[in-house]
């Protein structure tokens, strides 16, 4: 399984543009449900930094890439970013049924 974290910082008043951006991703992933494959994005509160978390197994990890909505919003993303987006890998320490099933 890998993890992919995704940081960002969007400019003034760009916060709800890119948080419907956001959205139109997942109503696309509701319509495709792409198998082996789990994504959160959060905004932190009070800020205008985003915060995108996915995670995959094998050939799932290219799922979000390929996707027309979110070709939508990385077109735009280098315009409404203040702060370009960083990638992490972060390695997994603990998980209570976050990433795995629901058995845990």
């Amino acid at each position: 399984m890998s993890y992919t974290m995704v940081t960002y910082t969007v400019k003034p008043g760009r916060e709800e543009e890119n948080a419907a951006l956001v959205r139109a991703v997942f109503a696309e992933l509701e319509q495709t449900r792409p198998e082996g494959f789990r994504y959160a994005v959060f905004q932190v509160p009070g800020s205008r930094q985003f915060v995108h978390l996915y995670t995959g197994e094998g050939a799932a990890s290219g799922t979000l890439q390929q996707l027309p909505s979110f070709q939508a919003f990385i077109e735009g993303a280098q315009d409404r970013h203040e702060q370009a987006a960083a990638f992490a890998e972060p390695e997994l320490v603990g998980d209570y049924r976050t990433f795995g099933s629901a058995d845990g």
